[in-house]
């Protein structure tokens, strides 16, 4: 009966998430990295991404022309409002502006975007900027939380718990301590290991999330012992039955 007794101790134990590996952040190095990965500016723009394109002059005429959004909205920016708003980039990579026409954004980043906007303005009015920011870009979040699949965020830029908090947070069986994210980069396939429970994420360059970037939260090793628990108390009721007959028959 005791090594009965033992095995429920142990079952009892693997059920219990350990609580350190709950907590994000948990100790403050202050090594914070302020030149970290710009993430929004070094990313190739693609079909399907929106851009919210504004044109400033100190001429009201000039800027009634280009930008053609009422005043109500311009002094009312939201989410919604900045989406209804906005240019999206079309199959050909090209976005279409008023006046100035099509513009080829093929293979360019944000930077580069801005300033091929900037000089098709200045191509037409002088003494005008340009501000150029992406609105919408897709996260797909797969793993332990509580809400995985694909997220639209709607900003110009965001850092990884803002993600996970789209997804509704990692779930208790979620390791916090590597939580990987998969995203192209110049050309090429990276994967970057984020240890959320450490102040060291937050110069991590999977703190800024890429557009389409692939964020997957691994299972604490517990998961699995759990997802076997039915057979390890079916086992466990087995071997009970069976000392029980056996002690019976003695």
């Amino acid at each position: 009966m005791r090594v009965i007794f033992f095995l429920l101790i142990i079952v009892l134990f693997a059920q219990c998430t350990q609580y350190k590996n709950l907590v994000y952040l948990q100790q403050d190095e202050s090594t914070t990295d302020s030149a970290r990965l710009a993430a929004i500016d070094k990313y190739e723009l693609r079909p399907g991404d929106l851009l919210h394109v504004r044109v400033f002059s100190p001429d009201p005429a000039i800027n009634q022309m280009f930008n053609f959004e009422s005043s109500d909205s311009r002094s009312n920016y939201n989410d919604i409002s900045l989406y209804l708003n906005g240019f999206q980039i079309n199959d050909s990579s090209h976005i279409e502006l008023p006046v100035i026409g099509v513009i080829d954004l093929e293979n360019k980043s944000m930077a580069e975007a801005r300033k091929t906007i900037a000089d098709s303005v200045n191509a037409y009015v002088s003494d005008a900027s340009v501000r150029v920011k992406l609105l919408s870009y897709r996260v797909n979040i797969i793993g332990e939380v509580s809400q995985p699949g694909v997220k639209t965020v709607y900003r110009h830029q965001s850092n990884i718990f803002e993600v996970l908090g789209m997804a509704g947070d990692i779930n208790p069986m979620g390791d916090r301590t590597e939580v990987e994210v998969f995203r192209q980069y110049e050309g090429k396939k990276l994967k970057v290991t984020i240890d959320l429970s450490q102040f060291s994420a937050l110069s991590s360059p999977a703190y800024h999330i890429y557009p389409n970037d692939v964020i997957y939260v691994k299972p604490l090793k517990a998961k699995a012992f759990r997802e076997n628990i039915p057979i390890i108390s079916l086992s466990l009721t087995t071997i009970t039955t069976f000392l029980l007959i056996l002690n019976y028959f003695r």
